[in-house]
């Protein structure tokens, strides 16, 4: 989960520990949501302010839980996210550190609040310092706070936390029964590459309704794009859509030769690239823009499940994610690029792809072979993938990849 050195992070990554292969946390749990809409300065200091008063309990039952939290609805299910051994309690520190974690506001002022959770508990002439046992406390509480409320796919197992316990002492070069201090901690959190990649991992983390409200704000806007360049009328020609400025911003990070596959799957053999076109070949780009998490302009495992998850809108298997990913991998490589993944737009729009030498209103046509076995749009390429994900836990599972292939191309 957080790691010191190259060496520690090989052996971390052995165990199977995968934080450094996302750049954030999607949120898809009502609950996760939940906490995400809270403020830190608003909302969770004050609740933290109120939960010191009243002697700083260290387990909540559900109706304790209901009044430091104010809960309005769903209470008993929000607390059973917490109380995984069923026994009527919750320990407060985990929910504390969730909703610090995932509130909006400073991260700086979140790990002050991590903090602040502990350091009064401190014996004279000790306020504004932790020591071991208490830094322990607080790594254990993040981290199994979040894997309770948050869909993350790693596990971190008492012995990492204790190993990164004690490298933030060892970083200071204090031992095992003496104190740290706050700022101490504070610089290990924001200044350690470990502790800083968890902590980022739910700092800017986006619920999944976040990704859809922003591919159709994309949308909308290339829709008025496209009426723009229209003039009121029912087409767009290729050469007025390539010489949009905005049109081109839109994309983002965009070459010039994906400018030109995109505009020219568009257009239909006159030319003319009429809206319903327009969109269905935009919208799986915006998705795949919106899916890059790092921006590297190529979907890993974790994001090409975020892709399917918008299309099929429910969270895929792994086994359906990897088969997907490979049947649209030309290159081999493990991941999915933007030509790829522009590539099997075309295919699946009839096999119709621009050469380099092509004139822009004269798409590449491909032979009469090719042509009779013209793939389905991508509208069917997404009532496929949606019929195969009901599918996907039945014994005809082994048979998806090939469908997916057939799907896509």
């Amino acid at each position: 989960l957080l790691f010191h050195h190259h060496s520690v992070f090989e052996y971390f990554f052995s165990m199977g520990n995968k934080v450094f292969c996302h750049a954030r946390v999607i949120l898809t749990e009502d609950i996760a949501l939940n906490f995400k809409s809270s403020n830190l300065v608003r909302d969770v200091l004050p609740i933290i302010l109120t939960w010191r008063a009243d002697g700083a309990e260290l387990c909540f039952d559900v109706h304790k839980f209901q009044s430091t939290f104010d809960v309005v609805e769903g209470v008993e299910q929000q607390f059973a996210v917490f109380d995984t051994d069923s026994n009527g309690k919750v320990d407060a520190h985990e929910v504390l550190m969730v909703y610090i974690l995932l509130s909006t506001g400073d991260l700086a002022k979140k790990i002050e609040a991590v903090f602040s959770t502990f350091e009064f508990q401190a014996g004279d002439g000790n306020m504004g310092s932790i020591n071991f046992d208490e830094a322990m406390i607080i790594l254990e509480s993040c981290v199994r706070g979040v894997q309770k409320v948050c869909s993350v796919d790693f596990h971190v197992e008492n012995d990492e936390i204790f190993f990164h316990c004690k490298s933030l002492f060892d970083r200071y070069k204090t031992g095992h029964h003496d104190r740290i201090t706050r700022k101490q901690f504070c610089d290990w959190c924001l200044q350690d590459p470990s502790p800083a990649a968890f902590l980022h991992l739910f700092q800017d983390s986006q619920g999944l309704p976040d990704i859809y409200s922003m591919v159709q704000q994309v949308n909308l806007r290339q829709s008025q794009v496209f009426q723009m360049a229209a003039r009121g009328q029912l087409y767009v020609s290729v050469e007025d859509l390539l010489a949009s400025d905005e049109f081109r911003r839109l994309l983002r990070n965009v070459d010039e030769s994906e400018v030109t596959t995109l505009v020219h799957l568009m257009a239909d053999s006159h030319g003319r690239i009429g809206s319903d076109r327009y969109h269905s070949v935009l919208r799986p780009w915006n998705i795949f823009d919106a899916c890059d998490l790092d921006g590297t302009g190529d979907l890993d495992c974790k994001e090409m499940e975020i892709l399917l998850w918008i299309h099929l809108r429910t969270k895929p298997t792994m086994d359906l994610v990897k088969q997907f990913l490979e049947a649209i991998d030309a290159d081999g490589s493990g991941t999915v690029d933007r030509l790829e993944w522009v590539s099997a737009i075309v295919e699946s729009h009839g096999g119709v792809e621009p050469t380099a030498t092509d004139h822009p209103s004269t798409p590449h046509h491909t032979s009469e072979k090719s042509d009779a076995r013209r793939r389905p749009s991508v509208d069917i390429v997404e009532s496929e993938l949606r019929r195969l994900s009901l599918r996907q836990e039945s014994h005809a599972a082994a048979n998806t990849a090939s469908r997916l292939v057939g799907a896509v191309r």
